[in-house]
C-alpha cells in the first residue's frame, strides 16, 4: 500500500520564511519519491509507463549542447539524471506497477491546480520547482 503526504520543507538556515513550502512524499516498495513539482510527478508517471527503458548513453553532441564544451569535466555523478539514481528493484514489472498506481493515486489533483502547484495547496505563492532526490 502505498502512502502519499504533503510534508513542510525547512530552511536549513533557520530562519523564518513568509511563503511555507511543501513537498508530495510518495512512499511504495520500500521507496520515497519526493516531487516539489506536479510536473516532475508527471515525468515520474511518464517514465514507470513504459515497461522497457532505452539505453541512458546520452550522445556526446547532445551533453555538448545541455552543459556546454567543457561537458567532459562535468560528466560523472554530477550530471545524473533523476531516474538513474533510483534502485533497480523498482523497474521489476510488479514493483514498477505498484509505483505507477501510487502516483496515478495522485492524478485527480493535477488537473485542478495550476502548472508547478503542489496538490492540496490553494495559493500561487506554494508553487515548487526541482526534484529532491531520496
Amino acid at each position: 500500500m502505498a502512502r502519499i503526504s504533503k510534508v513542510p520543507v525547512k530552511r536549513h538556515d533557520g530562519k523564518a520564511t513568509l511563503a511555507p513550502r511543501h513537498v508530495i512524499v510518495v512512499r511504495v516498495a520500500s521507496f520515497a519519491f519526493r516531487f516539489e513539482t506536479v510536473e516532475r510527478l508527471r515525468e515520474c508517471i511518464k517514465y514507470y509507463e513504459k515497461k522497457t527503458h532505452p539505453s541512458s548513453r546520452i550522445a556526446a553532441k547532445t551533453l555538448a549542447a545541455d552543459l556546454g564544451e567543457d561537458w567532459r569535466e562535468l560528466r560523472g555523478w554530477d550530471v545524473e539524471r533523476w531516474f538513474e539514481r533510483l534502485p533497480m528493484y523498482l523497474l521489476e514489472e510488479p514493483k514498477r506497477q505498484k509505483v505507477l498506481k501510487a502516483n496515478l493515486l495522485i492524478s485527480p489533483f493535477k488537473s485542478r491546480n495550476r502548472p508547478g502547484q503542489v496538490p492540496g495547496t490553494s495559493d500561487a505563492s506554494k508553487t515548487q520547482s526541482g526534484l529532491i532526490g531520496s
